[in-house]
C-alpha cells in the first residue's frame, strides 16, 4: 500500500479512514460482502518512503487481525548515506514482522520509482527488462541479513527477468508473478502491458505457498474517478496482487474464509469494471 501526498501527516488520516470503512462499511459494494468483513488494522510509515512530481509517498501495511494476523514491529530501512547526501536512487524499504499462526513473516514493501509510468504502454525499456528509475540498495543482502521467512512486495518498476533483480535471486527469493504477467492497467488497455508489480519469497516459504498466484483485473474503476473528460477512471493504474499461502491456525481462525467476495449485484454500473 502506498499513500501518495504532499502533506506529512496525511498518511495516519488516510489509514483511519481506510479501516473505518472496512470495518464499518457505508459503501455498497462494502455492504454488500458477504462474508465476514473481518476486524482490519493498519500501520503507515511515519516517514516519507519516496518522492515523485506528485509529492512524497508513504508505504503502509493492511491486514485483518481477526484472521490470526499480528504485528509486532515495523520500520523504516534507511538508505545508505554518500557524501553526507541521501541517495535517491534507491528506494527506501518498509519492513514489518507479522504472526500469522505459528509463522513469523518478514514483509518488506518495496516502492520504486521508474521513468515510465504504469499507465505508460510504449516503453521498450520496459519491455525489454531494463529501466534507468530506482534501483535496489546493494547493501539489500545486507540489511535484510538474518530475515528468514521472508516475502518482498509491491512496485518494482519493471519486469521480474530484469537484470535489476539478481540480488533477490541470488538470495534464493522467486518471483510469484511471471513476466508474462501484466499488473498495470488503465481504461484504455485494460488487458495491460507491463509487469511492474510483484511478490518474491524467500525458499524457506515454498513449503507453504499454494501455488496460486493472481493479478485483480476486476472492480477497480469507479463512477466518480475522473478519467481524462469523462468518469469511471480507475482507482490506480498498477492491479492488485494475491498470493495465497497456507498457515498453522487454531481451529477458530481456520473457519474464517480466506477471502472475502464482493457481491456486485444488477446495481453496478456498466463502465465500473
Amino acid at each position: 500500500m502506498t499513500v501518495p501526498d504532499n502533506r506529512l501527516n496525511t498518511g495516519s488520516a488516510f489509514r483511519g479512514l481506510f479501516c473505518v470503512e472496512l470495518n464499518q462499511g457505508t459503501l455498497a459494494s462494502v455492504r454488500k460482502w458477504k462474508c465476514p468483513k473481518g476486524v482490519w488494522k493498519s500501520i503507515v510509515s511515519e516517514k516519507p518512503t519516496g518522492r515523485s512530481s506528485k509529492g512524497v509517498s508513504f508505504s503502509g501495511f493492511l491486514w485483518d487481525s481477526s484472521s490470526g494476523i499480528d504485528l509486532k514491529d515495523a520500520v523504516v530501512l534507511d538508505r545508505p548515506v554518500v557524501n553526507g547526501n541521501g541517495n535517491n536512487a534507491h528506494p527506501q524499504l518498509y519492513m514489518a514482522h507479522f504472526l500469522v499462526g505459528s509463522v513469523e513473516l518478514t514483509v518488506v514493501n518495496v516502492q520504486m520509482q521508474s521513468t515510465t509510468s504504469a499507465g505508460e504502454s510504449n516503453s521498450k525499456n520496459h519491455q525489454s527488462g531494463e529501466d534507468k528509475g530506482q534501483h535496489l540498495c546493494p547493501s539489500f543482502q545486507e540489511m535484510l541479513k538474518g530475515e528468514k521467512e521472508l516475502v518482498v512486495l509491491g512496485d518494482f518498476g519493471s519486469s521480474p527477468q530484469s537484470t535489476e533483480f539478481d540480488i533477490l535471486r541470488k538470495e534464493k527469493l522467486c518471483a510469484l508473478v511471471p513476466s508474462t504477467q501484466f499488473t498495470n492497467i488503465s481504461t484504455r488497455c485494460p488487458q495491460g502491458t507491463l509487469c511492474l508489480d510483484n511478490i518474491w519469497i524467500s525458499r524457506s516459504l515454498k513449503k507453504i505457498y499454494s501455488g496460486h498466484c493472481m493479478v485483480v483485473r476486476e472492480g477497480l474503476t469507479n463512477p466518480w474517478i475522473p478519467d481524462n473528460w469523462s468518469w469511471g477512471g480507475m482507482a490506480s493504474d498498477h492491479c492488485p496482487v494475491v498470493a495465497e499461502f497456507y498457515a498453522d491456525l487454531s481451529s477458530k481462525e481456520m473457519d474464517r474464509p480466506a477471502m472475502a467476495v464482493v457481491d456486485r449485484g444488477d446495481t453496478m454500473p456498466k463502465h465500473e469494471r
